[in-house]
């Protein structure tokens, strides 16, 4: 990848949003992944502080949480042997899913300053707190998109668990992996279009559908770059986690076209 400096970074054009339901954009994998990788330095450090924001907070409510919600994480270091009785399975379900729905919001700034990153635009305290406005449509659109992997995979793992216990697990994990895919776009279009958590789900489903193939190939190699990033000590990460959460603003904005320089970001400069 080159090296381009912070105002060469080749941008790429806005999608449009009802082009992009139609299926009449398309996509290059190559680009896209320039584009990710070309707008990463210039992101880095308010990428890298949100996202120690974000696990700094998701410690403390993990703290919290196992006060209120105990539950035996020893019996869980052999996953190959685990005790659920002794893990007490009702808290450990219910602190996860509270977790998972108390961090989306903040999660979702991350996703956010990917999006700015993607129409060269700076990010600011302020507009990262406007990203808290939609926090009851972020939680209640990750607590759909959990609920719609788990009965995905759990279906399929219930109908080819009788035909090969293996097939149906390797099935199981394309189904969720396929479902994360065609939901990425919900928190994006939820925060710059706002939508309603169904109605971005259904609206990223059907523009991501008509660009599987591209967005599927750049995610795949953002994810092997990602792995591959991590195996000298973790330190490669400090690039490769930016560039992926870039890679999802990047993807946005060539499909849908980010709109809150017009919108979102006047509502909280305001």
């Amino acid at each position: 990848m080159s090296n381009n400096s912070n105002n060469t970074a080749p941008k790429i054009a806005a999608g449009d949003f009802s082009r992009a339901l139609r299926g009449e954009i398309k996509l290059t994998v190559g680009p896209l992944l320039q584009r990710s990788w070309d707008i990463t330095l210039r992101s880095l450090p308010w990428m890298l502080g949100v996202f120690i924001a974000v696990m700094l907070l998701n410690m403390v409510v993990s703290e919290i949480l196992m006060t209120l919600l105990p539950y035996d994480e020893q019996a869980m270091a052999n996953p190959e042997n685990i005790d659920w009785e002794q893990v007490n399975l009702g808290n450990f379900a219910i602190s996860s899913l509270l977790q998972e729905l108390i961090l989306a919001p903040f999660a979702a700034m991350l996703i956010f300053v990917g999006m700015l990153n993607a129409i060269d635009q700076k990010p600011s305290f302020s507009k990262l707190r406007g990203v808290l406005q939609f926090a009851p449509q972020l939680m209640l659109v990750a607590l759909l998109k959990l609920i719609v992997m788990v009965l995905g995979a759990g279906i399929i793992l219930g109908v080819f668990q009788f035909i090969s216990v293996g097939l149906a697990i390797l099935l199981g994990v394309l189904v969720a992996i396929y479902l994360q895919l065609v939901m990425m776009l919900a928190v994006p279009l939820i925060i710059d279009r706002q939508l309603s958590a169904v109605r971005a789900l259904i609206a990223s489903f059907l523009v991501i559908n008509k660009a599987m193939f591209p967005v599927l190939g750049l995610m795949v190699l953002v994810g092997i770059i990602v792995v591959i990033s991590a195996l000298p000590l973790l330190l490669g990460l400090i690039f490769t986690l930016p560039m992926a959460f870039n890679a999802i603003g990047v993807v946005y904005n060539s499909l849908v076209g980010v709109e809150g320089n017009n919108q979102l970001n006047q509502d909280i400069t305001e």
